[in-house]
């Protein structure tokens, strides 16, 4: 009895430590584009110009307004659906 509990501590033990050494790990991501970089600044830029413009924006990116003034403020820096799609622009 006394190895068994032996055992299944050591095993916890060995499990927490993978799982904290794991977790702790640098991610692997590719480098962002130069594309990519300047539709991320845009973004900045137009989120920023859509509250601005609309007040009442309580953070919901479907609100009308909102959603028409960033559209088109993402369409002026030339920034495809299929780019703010992959970078998971709202």
């Amino acid at each position: 009895m006394y190895n068994y509990a032996r055992f299944v501590r050591l095993l916890l033990l060995c499990l927490t430590a993978g799982l904290w050494l794991g977790g702790c790990a640098q991610q692997q991501r590719q480098p962002l584009s130069f594309d990519d970089q300047q539709a991320l600044a845009a973004n900045r830029q137009c989120r920023a110009e859509a509250t601005q413009m609309n007040n009442e924006w309580r953070g919901d990116t479907s609100y009308f307004p909102w959603r028409s003034y960033y559209n088109m403020c993402m369409r002026r820096f030339e920034i495809s659906d299929e780019q703010m799609r992959r970078l998971r622009l709202p």
